[in-house]
This record gives structure tokens, sequence and C-alpha cells, in this order.
């Protein structure tokens, strides 16, 4: 190992100065310098140090990249794994969806068929029941004709009795007036 250039001289100088002695100065410069020469790195050292650093950096970045290379390949190994079975599920739920429409127009088409049967059932209830209220109309009108008739020909009866009574109303009134009158002219001529 190198040694640190050290101003010994000055050093031992400047102790001189602030009260050091010959030989305290010199021991404690001697001290100073070895310490120094022992504990910092030289350019040397530094340049050493560096190559180590710099061949554990290389040695490193090769390991980082080797590792990125691996996990990269894994995550495209994992993504064509997803890919794939994203592509099953796709044809397994678009096979399912095919088989629902087809059930569902199945249902549809066997719920128009009833919707149609039960429309015609309804068109033949409403012709029945026309035809019924037709019939009805017809046996309503036939029976208020024959009570017409039959409240006609009382009516034409009645008026034809009443007429007859008041007939013989008047008949017996113009009587009992002519028998009064009478009666009256009677007694004044009696």
């Amino acid at each position: 190992m190198e040694s640190v250039t050290f101003d010994t001289l000055a050093a031992a100088k400047t102790l001189e100065r602030v009260g050091f002695d010959d030989t305290q100065a010199e021991a404690m410069v001697k001290t100073i310098s070895k310490a120094v020469n022992e504990s910092v790195a030289t350019k040397a050292d530094l340049k050493v140090s560096d190559e180590s650093v710099h061949g554990k950096i290389n040695v490193l970045d090769e390991s980082v990249k080797g590792e990125f290379k691996a996990v990269r390949a894994e995550f495209k190994a994992l993504d064509d794994s997803i890919e794939g079975k994203f592509k099953a599920l796709d044809e397994s739920v678009q096979g399912k969806i095919n088989v629902l429409d087809e059930s569902v127009k199945g249902e549809f088409k066997a719920v128009r068929g009833e919707i149609k049967a039960l429309d015609e059932s309804v068109k033949g209830e409403f012709k029945a029941v026309r035809a019924e209220f037709k019939a009805l109309d017809e046996s309503v009108e036939g029976k208020f004709k024959a009570l017409d008739e039959s409240v006609d020909g009382k009516l034409k009866a009645l008026e034809l009795s009443m007429t007859i009574k008041l007939g013989a109303m008047l008949f017996a009134t113009a009587l009992f007036i002519l028998g009064v009158g009478l009666g009256v002219g009677k007694f004044l001529f009696s």
C-alpha cells in the first residue's frame, strides 16, 4: 500500500507554535502520519476498489438482466396461458349463449303458439257469446212483441169493456134523469 503524502515538518512546526516541545511535536506528527497512512485510501487503493466495484456491478447487471429475461419469459408464458384460458372460456361462454339463445327461441315459439291457440279460442268464445246474445236479443224481442200484442189486446178489450160500461152508465143516467123528470112532471102535474 502506498503512503499518503503528509507534510510532517509543517505539522510539527504548527504544534510547536501552540506549546508542544520538539519531542512531543515529533511523536504527535509520527502518530498522525501513521494513522493517516493506515486509514486513508490512496488513489491506487481507490482504483483497485473501483475496479472491484465495477466488476461486481457488471456481474450484478448481468444477473439482473438474466432475472428480468426469466421474469419476462414467465410473464409471456403466463400471458399465453391466460390468453388460452380466456379463449377457451370465451368459446365455452359463446357455446352456452348459443344453446341458451336456441332454447329461448324455442320457448318464444311455444309461447307464440299458445298465444295463437288462446287467441283462436277467445275468438271462438266471443263468436259463441255473440250468437247467444243475438238469440237472446231475438227471444227478448219476440217476448216484448208478444207482450206488446197481449197488452194491446187487453187494452182494446178493456177499452171496449169500459166503453160498454160507460154507455150503460150513460144509458142508466139518462133513464134516471128521464125517470126523475117524469116523476117531477107527474108531481107537478098532479
